[in-house]
């Protein structure tokens, strides 16, 4: 994943609800996955094993996230955890089999995700975050994003 990608990351976690965040998880997770498919066909297979990795942290982070008291809380852990088998059965094989359904898995939970984030009206999980002021500037078109940190403390609170 590229440093601008990244930050594109982590300017949308700043901003983003509880719901919004776990839609961010599977947007990472996806794409990690489709980053070891990329790797695994390239030969890549040190890359391949990095991606399956920071996939299989990212899905760590979705079975942190479960609040138990809720019943889909259980059916949910054990479909990540099938993800993560497969993921780390790509590793263990050194092959692609089964990243397919895994990222397919990903992207419908993600859409239902997606619908109640909508819904989500709690605002921003962190608070005390940079403010992020983007726009064109005298340059030849490029585009530039400038924090303004007024309250002078930029500890996050989550």
């Amino acid at each position: 994943m590229t440093k601008e990608r990244i930050q594109e990351y982590t300017l949308k976690i700043t901003n983003a609800s509880p719901t919004g965040i776990i839609v961010i998880l599977y947007d990472l997770a996806i794409e990690y996955i489709d980053c070891a498919k990329n790797c695994f066909a390239e030969n890549d297979h040190d890359g391949a094993r990095v991606q399956c990795t920071n996939a299989g942290r990212v899905l760590g982070d979705l079975i942190a996230s479960l609040d138990f008291s809720y019943g889909i809380s259980f059916q949910l852990y054990r479909i990540y955890e099938y993800i993560s088998s497969v993921v780390s059965m790509a590793v263990v094989k050194n092959n692609a089999d089964g990243l397919d359904e895994a990222a397919g898995l990903l992207s419908e939970l993600k859409g239902s995700f997606e619908k109640l984030a909508e819904t989500d009206a709690t605002g921003p999980a962190m608070s005390n975050a940079q403010t992020v002021y983007a726009g064109l500037t005298y340059g030849k078109g490029t585009l530039n994003e400038n924090t303004s940190d007024i309250s002078g403390s930029r500890g996050y609170t989550v």
